[in-house]
């Protein structure tokens, strides 16, 4: 049976992730989820010492650690998964959201995912992916829901981590993330095959409207 990549991107709170690892899951392919490789670099970046002013010290740290674990991308992938937890945490992701901007560590990221995605079977998701990352991805999917409904989503996955933030406060957060982000969201809408809108959709109804993608497209690859 062929094996296919998948990428899966959307506005923040979309569901990208969570519908990600779980169709992963389900048809036996690995699980990337990007917005953990930069929370990874930044902690790389962090426990070398190196903040995110130091842009030439930054790429140099990230260029080496990028070389070392693409050398078994397979226990690289089980060590994320093992820091996931630490890596879920707000001071990281605080420090990711400083070292985000830098272009080359962008780069970087997405020579490493397009590198471990080279011998098929992974199931992406994250900013970017659908047209930057893995254009030539065999399914290109763009999660969407409203604004309402994201939020709410998000602040019961915050409610499970412990975290306590009001759901106004993470709909304006996500609002505000929406335009910020608003020409990558156009781009990875228009350039994606499929979009799926999860905003009347529960979690298993937008997984088996992926996951018959997926069939789809296997059984295309297939008689090809």
């Amino acid at each position: 049976m062929p094996k296919i990549n998948i990428a899966i991107d959307g506005p923040a709170g979309s569901g990208k992730t969570t519908l990600g690892k779980t169709l992963a899951q389900k048809i036996n392919y690995h699980f990337i989820d990007s917005g953990l490789f930069y929370r990874y670099f930044a902690k790389v970046c962090w426990e070398n010492g190196v903040n995110y002013q130091e842009k030439e010290k930054v790429i140099s740290v990230c260029s080496q650690q990028k070389e070392k674990v693409a050398t078994n991308p397979t226990n690289f992938l089980q060590e994320l998964e093992k820091q996931k937890n630490t890596l879920s945490q707000p001071e990281i992701g605080n420090l990711a959201s400083q070292f985000a901007p830098i272009k080359e560590l962008r780069f970087i990221i997405y020579q490493l995912i397009r590198s471990l995605a080279r011998s098929k079977g992974f199931v992406v998701s994250g900013r970017d992916i659908t047209f930057k990352v893995l254009p030539e991805a065999e399914i290109k999917v763009f999660l969407t829901a409203d604004l309402t409904i994201r939020a709410k989503r998000r602040h019961l996955q915050l409610q499970n981590e412990g975290k306590n933030l009001t759901l106004d406060e993470v709909k304006k957060d996500l609002k505000e993330r929406d335009l910020r982000d608003q020409a990558n969201i156009l781009a990875a809408e228009k350039t994606a095959d499929w979009k799926i809108n999860t905003t009347n959709l529960n979690s298993d109804e937008s997984l088996e409207k992926l996951y018959n993608l997926y069939k789809k497209m296997l059984n295309r690859e297939e008689s090809s």
